[in-house]
């Protein structure tokens, strides 16, 4: 009997299904404990003292999740955000005794209650014009200090700070200064966890105190630790900072090993602010249903994208509160929808995923834009198992969507035509439950000539993946007729509305808008801050009568009733 059940659920159990079944809803981010205290530093005056405060806020964090301690810091800055971020974290942990320290008044405090055993030596890189350029003189041993911070519980000391590391009675435990990074990683990656890697120049303080926590591997610029160390990392994982060098090289790498970018090299305070998640009751997207839309009106509409919401320390940072994007209050009026990293966000900062939410209303959307930022015709082709991998995302990703209530997935291919690309697609649409549709991009030209692919999801209901047909882009490039300013591209759109107007027909398209475009000297239209939604505005302000502004949402449901009419009168009868 036991023999046959066993065969009964080996049968009936889909070996793609497994993992699915097993997924603990964090997509691939590792779980902090949260404190039961809080103290407060100032940030570090100097590079040495900043990564010393990130080494004591990781090293707490990391007792934290070992049982052995239960107070965590909190560094402090002058983000608006991130205040708004702490006092909802404390109000939601119930903590009621916040501590206030200066840097070494921590350091003793730390020591004297065993969280930290002594300190990591290393020699601070050079000055650099470009912190996330290579160069060919570059000391990596602060990386290297990193590492053996979370193995041997100590703090990082760059030389110049011996002297008064003694005074405080601090032990060398390890120097690190003559350890290659490669050296450093095979030795220790049996130690090490496997569940994300942390790439960072080694003059850049922020998210130490995140990778010391987890006890992640750390890299830099160079290509062969880049492969060995993303190869080890396990599949579908978060890969934190941001990369030297080229940005497609970086994140195309990621990509080809099953992981996802997180962009997230300024983002400050992660272990404090993740300890939160999973008491934090997540709000909903708010988006038009397919009863409110008015498909008797066959004008043209039009949607713009904006660009990078994949960037989690932007999302994290100024986007709630800069005028030249979410902090000004009149994007509805010009259906302007955002791309977003809501899924990382509801897992690691959930008060800001709830604070986007607020903002939102039925006249703009937010996308989920790729579940982090990876190209998904590369994704996983260094992989012996890419479909497979490929499928697993996509049902993570649908958990998300489902529980946020989002309708729409956007993403960025090198070429979005390509055979890869339409597996993803099609998997997307397959594994993507509840979607209106998708939104693509290709890295060069982000815009393409607004084309449509459908895909059957597992309903056999057709799926529409749009291209973007222009960009609001600062620059003139030949290869790249369909971007420019504002003023540009609303001629087109005029265009192209003018004529099929003529034709007894009606367009329906969207502009990808460049989030970091500046038109202050292109654009004679364009109020300053000439980027962001200034631009959207001075776009969508010229556009002739014929054509209505809406959100990506219902932009989708337009293109499905043009398209596949008989399927959308069938979801709306029901």
């Amino acid at each position: 009997m036991k023999i046959q059940l066993l065969i009964l659920l080996f049968i009936g159990a889909p070996s793609l299904n497994l993992l699915a079944w097993d997924y603990n809803g964090r997509h691939g981010w590792p779980e902090q404990k949260p404190p039961k205290s809080v103290i407060i530093c100032e940030p570090g005056k100097n590079l040495p003292e900043s990564m010393l405060l990130e080494s004591l806020s990781g090293l707490s964090a990391l007792a934290v999740n070992e049982g052995s301690f239960d107070e965590m810091v909190w560094i402090n800055t002058d983000y608006i955000s991130y205040q708004k971020i702490f006092d909802q974290t404390i109000a939601a942990l119930n903590i009621v005794q916040i501590k206030k320290m200066n840097l070494w008044s921590l350091v003793d405090y730390l020591k004297k209650k065993r969280v930290i055993n002594g300190y990591i030596l290393y020699q601070k890189d050079n000055p650099r014009s470009n912190s996330y350029a290579s160069y060919p003189d570059i000391n990596y041993s602060s990386n290297v200090a990193t590492v053996y911070a979370s193995l041997l519980k100590s703090v990082l000391i760059d030389t110049s700070l011996i002297a008064k590391a003694h005074k405080h009675g601090l032990k060398l435990v390890k120097d690190a200064r003559f350890e290659s990074p490669k050296q450093c990683f095979n030795i220790n990656k049996g130690k090490l966890s496997n569940c994300s890697a942390l790439s960072i120049p080694p003059t850049v303080s922020n998210l130490r105190d995140y990778a010391i926590s987890q006890k992640l591997m750390l890299y830099a610029d160079k290509r062969e630790l880049i492969d060995e160390v993303l190869e080890w990392v396990k599949p579908l994982s978060p890969i934190l900072g941001w990369g030297c060098g080229d940005e497609y090289d970086f994140t195309s790498t990621i990509s080809r090993w099953g992981h996802y970018n997180t962009a997230t090299n300024w983002c400050w305070n992660l272990p404090l602010i993740s300890s939160v998640s999973s008491k934090v009751e997540l709000k909903k997207a708010k988006e038009i249903s397919l009863g409110e839309i008015n498909f008797a009106d066959s004008t043209a509409f039009h949607t713009f994208v904006m660009s990078d919401g994949d960037n989690m320390q932007w999302a994290m940072g100024s986007i709630l509160d800069s005028k030249s994007f979410l902090g000004n209050k009149e994007p509805e009026k010009f259906g302007l929808t955002w791309t977003m990293c809501p899924t990382n966000l509801s897992v690691i900062s959930p008060f800001t995923w709830n604070a986007l939410s607020d903002l939102q209303t039925k006249k703009f959307s937010f996308l989920e834009y790729g579940g982090g930022y990876q190209y998904p015709d590369l994704f996983a082709l260094n992989r012996p198992n890419r479909e497979e991998l490929l499928r697993e995302f996509a049902r993570r990703i649908n958990f998300h969507l489902k529980k946020l209530d989002i309708k729409i997935f956007g993403f960025i291919c090198r070429n979005v035509a390509s055979k890869e690309a339409q597996e993803a697609f099609r998997i997307y649409a397959e594994e993507l439950e509840d979607i209106t549709g998708m939104l693509a991009v290709q890295y060069f030209p982000y815009e393409l000539d607004g084309g449509i692919y459908w895909k059957k999801n597992k309903k056999g209901i057709d799926i529409p993946v749009v291209t973007a047909r222009y960009s609001i882009w600062d620059e003139v490039n030949k290869e790249r007729p369909r971007a420019g300013t504002p003023e540009f591209v609303a001629s087109l759109i005029n265009r192209d509305a003018t004529y099929a107007n003529s034709q007894k027909e009606h367009t329906l398209s969207w502009t990808i808008v460049h989030a970091w475009s500046d038109f202050s000297k292109s654009s004679k239209v364009t109020e300053n801050p000439a980027i962001g939604f200034n631009a959207v505005k001075a776009s969508a302000n010229m556009l002739i009568n014929e054509v209505h502004t809406v959100s990506a949402n219902e932009l989708l449901w337009r293109i499905r009733m043009k398209f596949r009419p008989e399927q959308t009168n069938s979801f709306l009868k029901h």
